[in-house]
């Protein structure tokens, strides 16, 4: 359906006239780019009316394929489209050329290119990654799935690119030809669209290049028992994870490599996952040849992503919230992500949890079980409450339902109240109130952004 390999300049030449099939940060930053280059770009969008006019010789609706394809040499297909929108139909029968917005930036970028993949954990890594890889690499940019389009940059002589790549936009791609590679875990996701897992996985394997020697993957060892194929046979190919050359050890908190070991007791993010996501970005570090104090002096200072198990600053709140832990968590998109970031605690932590959203295809099993050795409150919003209410009510455990995300926060206010009261509470450590949704943010918000924001506007208005 799409092409099999990236365009070269000189297709570019020759096409005039491009369709960006899908609006929104990397249709328009595409429209951008092919305007510098002196192209035409139209766009074809489920909402017209919202889009950037500006941007665009004409902005259609995304119906009647027919006519929104006449004159037009290439579509430039954003990740959100689904593979079988009549358009890209019509595309094929009339043998259009069909890229993603990471394949037109690669026409344009040729240095080297770090990539990152996975169900979990692949922001954190991408920006840790190019936190550590700064040092050696200062004229360098971090973009593509965490929300910076490749488009937007790739003109820029940059020493060092390092991407995060969804599924979405991988199974759009052709072989990018990256540096090198990594692929942090794979777990249930996305299967609204993939369907099945060998599905998914094989959309996640297309980052690898290891046809090309000089090409470096890092691989959880896991993900290979979703490939039918099972695990290739490649000097160049290297696992991550328990009895591996690259591992993590707790107790005390270090990085294992072929190479050096690290100490990660100062490591600003706690837990398990996040230190094999910090092994991840040791490993691409030590491929593009960071030394280990070099390296060690650079995660030692990284201080996290917004929206990813963020800590909201409670100095200004009321004296008597000022110890508790208000985490946004709201990149918690899938119930997998969502177990990582509650991993260490245990029963009696004063754990409340808030879950919400729109829960994706996915078994509830292992979270109801871990619910069950919490025993904590839960509070749950928006389209997950008719989704997960009767397995929920179930367990027998304590749990409460409502609409929206304001109406949860003052319940949740006037049951933290109600806890300090009692001399129980006064001798639990501090609370922790964790907004990990487990569940897409489009019922209510935008996006996940959008969706946290307005979770730590919530708090603050309720406990300063």
């Amino acid at each position: 359906m799409f092409s099999q390999s990236i365009p070269r300049a000189s297709d570019l030449d020759h096409w005039q006239k491009f369709l960006i099939l899908g609006g929104g940060s990397s249709g328009d930053s595409s429209a951008k780019l092919l305007s510098l280059k002196g192209k035409i770009c139209v766009l074809a969008d489920k909402f017209p009316e919202k889009a950037n006019a500006n941007l665009y010789a004409e902005v259609l609706s995304d119906n009647h394929p027919q006519e929104r394809l006449e004159g037009i040499d290439c579509i430039i297909k954003s990740p959100g489209i689904l593979p079988n929108h009549p358009i890209l139909e019509e595309a094929r029968q009339k043998g259009l050329p069909i890229i993603s917005e990471i394949s037109l930036a690669r026409v344009f970028y040729q240095g080297p290119i770090i990539g990152i993949t996975g169900t979990d954990g692949k922001s954190t890594t991408t920006a840790l990654a190019y936190h550590i890889l700064k040092a050696k690499f200062p004229n360098s940019r971090m973009g593509g799935n965490i929300g910076v389009p490749f488009t937007s940059f790739c003109l820029e002589p940059l020493d060092l690119v390092i991407l995060e790549l969804s599924s979405y936009q991988l199974e759009d791609s052709p072989n990018l030809e990256l540096t090198a590679s990594a692929i942090l875990n794979l777990a249930s996701d996305h299967l609204e669209r993939h369907k099945t897992m060998e599905s998914y996985a094989e959309a996640k394997w297309k980052i690898q290049n290891l046809e090309n020697p000089n090409h470096t993957s890092f691989v959880n060892p896991n993900f290979f028992k979703f490939l039918p194929n099972g695990i290739p046979k490649n000097k160049n190919l290297h696992f991550i994870g328990e009895n591996q050359n690259y591992f993590v050890s707790l107790d005390p908190n270090q990085v294992h490599t072929p190479n050096h070991i690290y100490d990660a007791n100062q490591f600003p993010l706690k837990g398990k996952h996040n230190l094999m996501n910090l092994c991840f970005a040791i490993a691409l570090a030590e491929t593009m040849g960071m030394g280990k104090n070099e390296i060690q002096s650079q995660f030692e200072t990284f201080l996290g992503l917004p929206h990813r198990f963020h800590r909201i600053d409670s100095s200004k709140f009321k004296n008597q919230y000022r110890e508790f832990q208000f985490i946004n968590d709201s990149k918690s998109t899938n119930i997998h992500s969502m177990l990582s970031g509650i991993a260490g605690f245990k029963k009696g932590d004063g754990l409340f949890l808030v879950l919400g959203g729109i829960p994706k295809i996915e078994p509830t099993d292992l979270f109801l079980s871990r619910w069950k050795e919490l025993e904590c409150p839960l509070w749950v919003y928006g389209k997950a409450v008719e989704v997960w209410k009767v397995a929920f009510d179930a367990t027998g455990l304590p749990v409460k339902y409502f609409s929206d995300l304001p109406t949860l926060i003052a319940d949740l206010k006037t049951t933290i109240d109600r806890t300090m009261e009692t001399k129980e509470s006064q001798k639990q450590t501090p609370l922790s109130v964790i907004f990990s949704p487990a569940g897409a943010s489009f019922d209510l918000y935008k996006n996940f952004e959008e969706r946290g924001d307005h979770f730590e506007t919530l708090i603050k208005e309720s406990f300063s």
